[in-house]
């Protein structure tokens, strides 16, 4: 995934199998990924390699049937 050069992203996720998989709609102003996310990756500066564990914010509604909570999960 990548970053901004300065700043973290928080980039729309969803939960498949213990990790978190970006949405494609995951710019700053594209809601529609943040209603179909599970939860927001917080992604540092210069980005993420796959595989690499990144914090995930749960979203404040119901996860998907049979999500398993992202604390930990891997980010691909």
């Amino acid at each position: 995934m990548h970053g901004h050069p300065y700043d973290t992203r928080l980039v729309p996720v969803v939960r498949r199998e213990g990790r978190a998989v970006p949405l494609r709609y995951n710019g700053p102003a594209m809601l529609r990924g943040i209603a179909a996310a599970d939860g927001l990756a917080v992604v540092p500066p210069g980005g993420a390699r796959p595989g690499q564990e990144l914090d995930v914010l749960d979203l404040p509604w119901p996860a998907a049937e049979g999500a398993v909570p992202a604390q930990g999960a891997c980010f691909t």
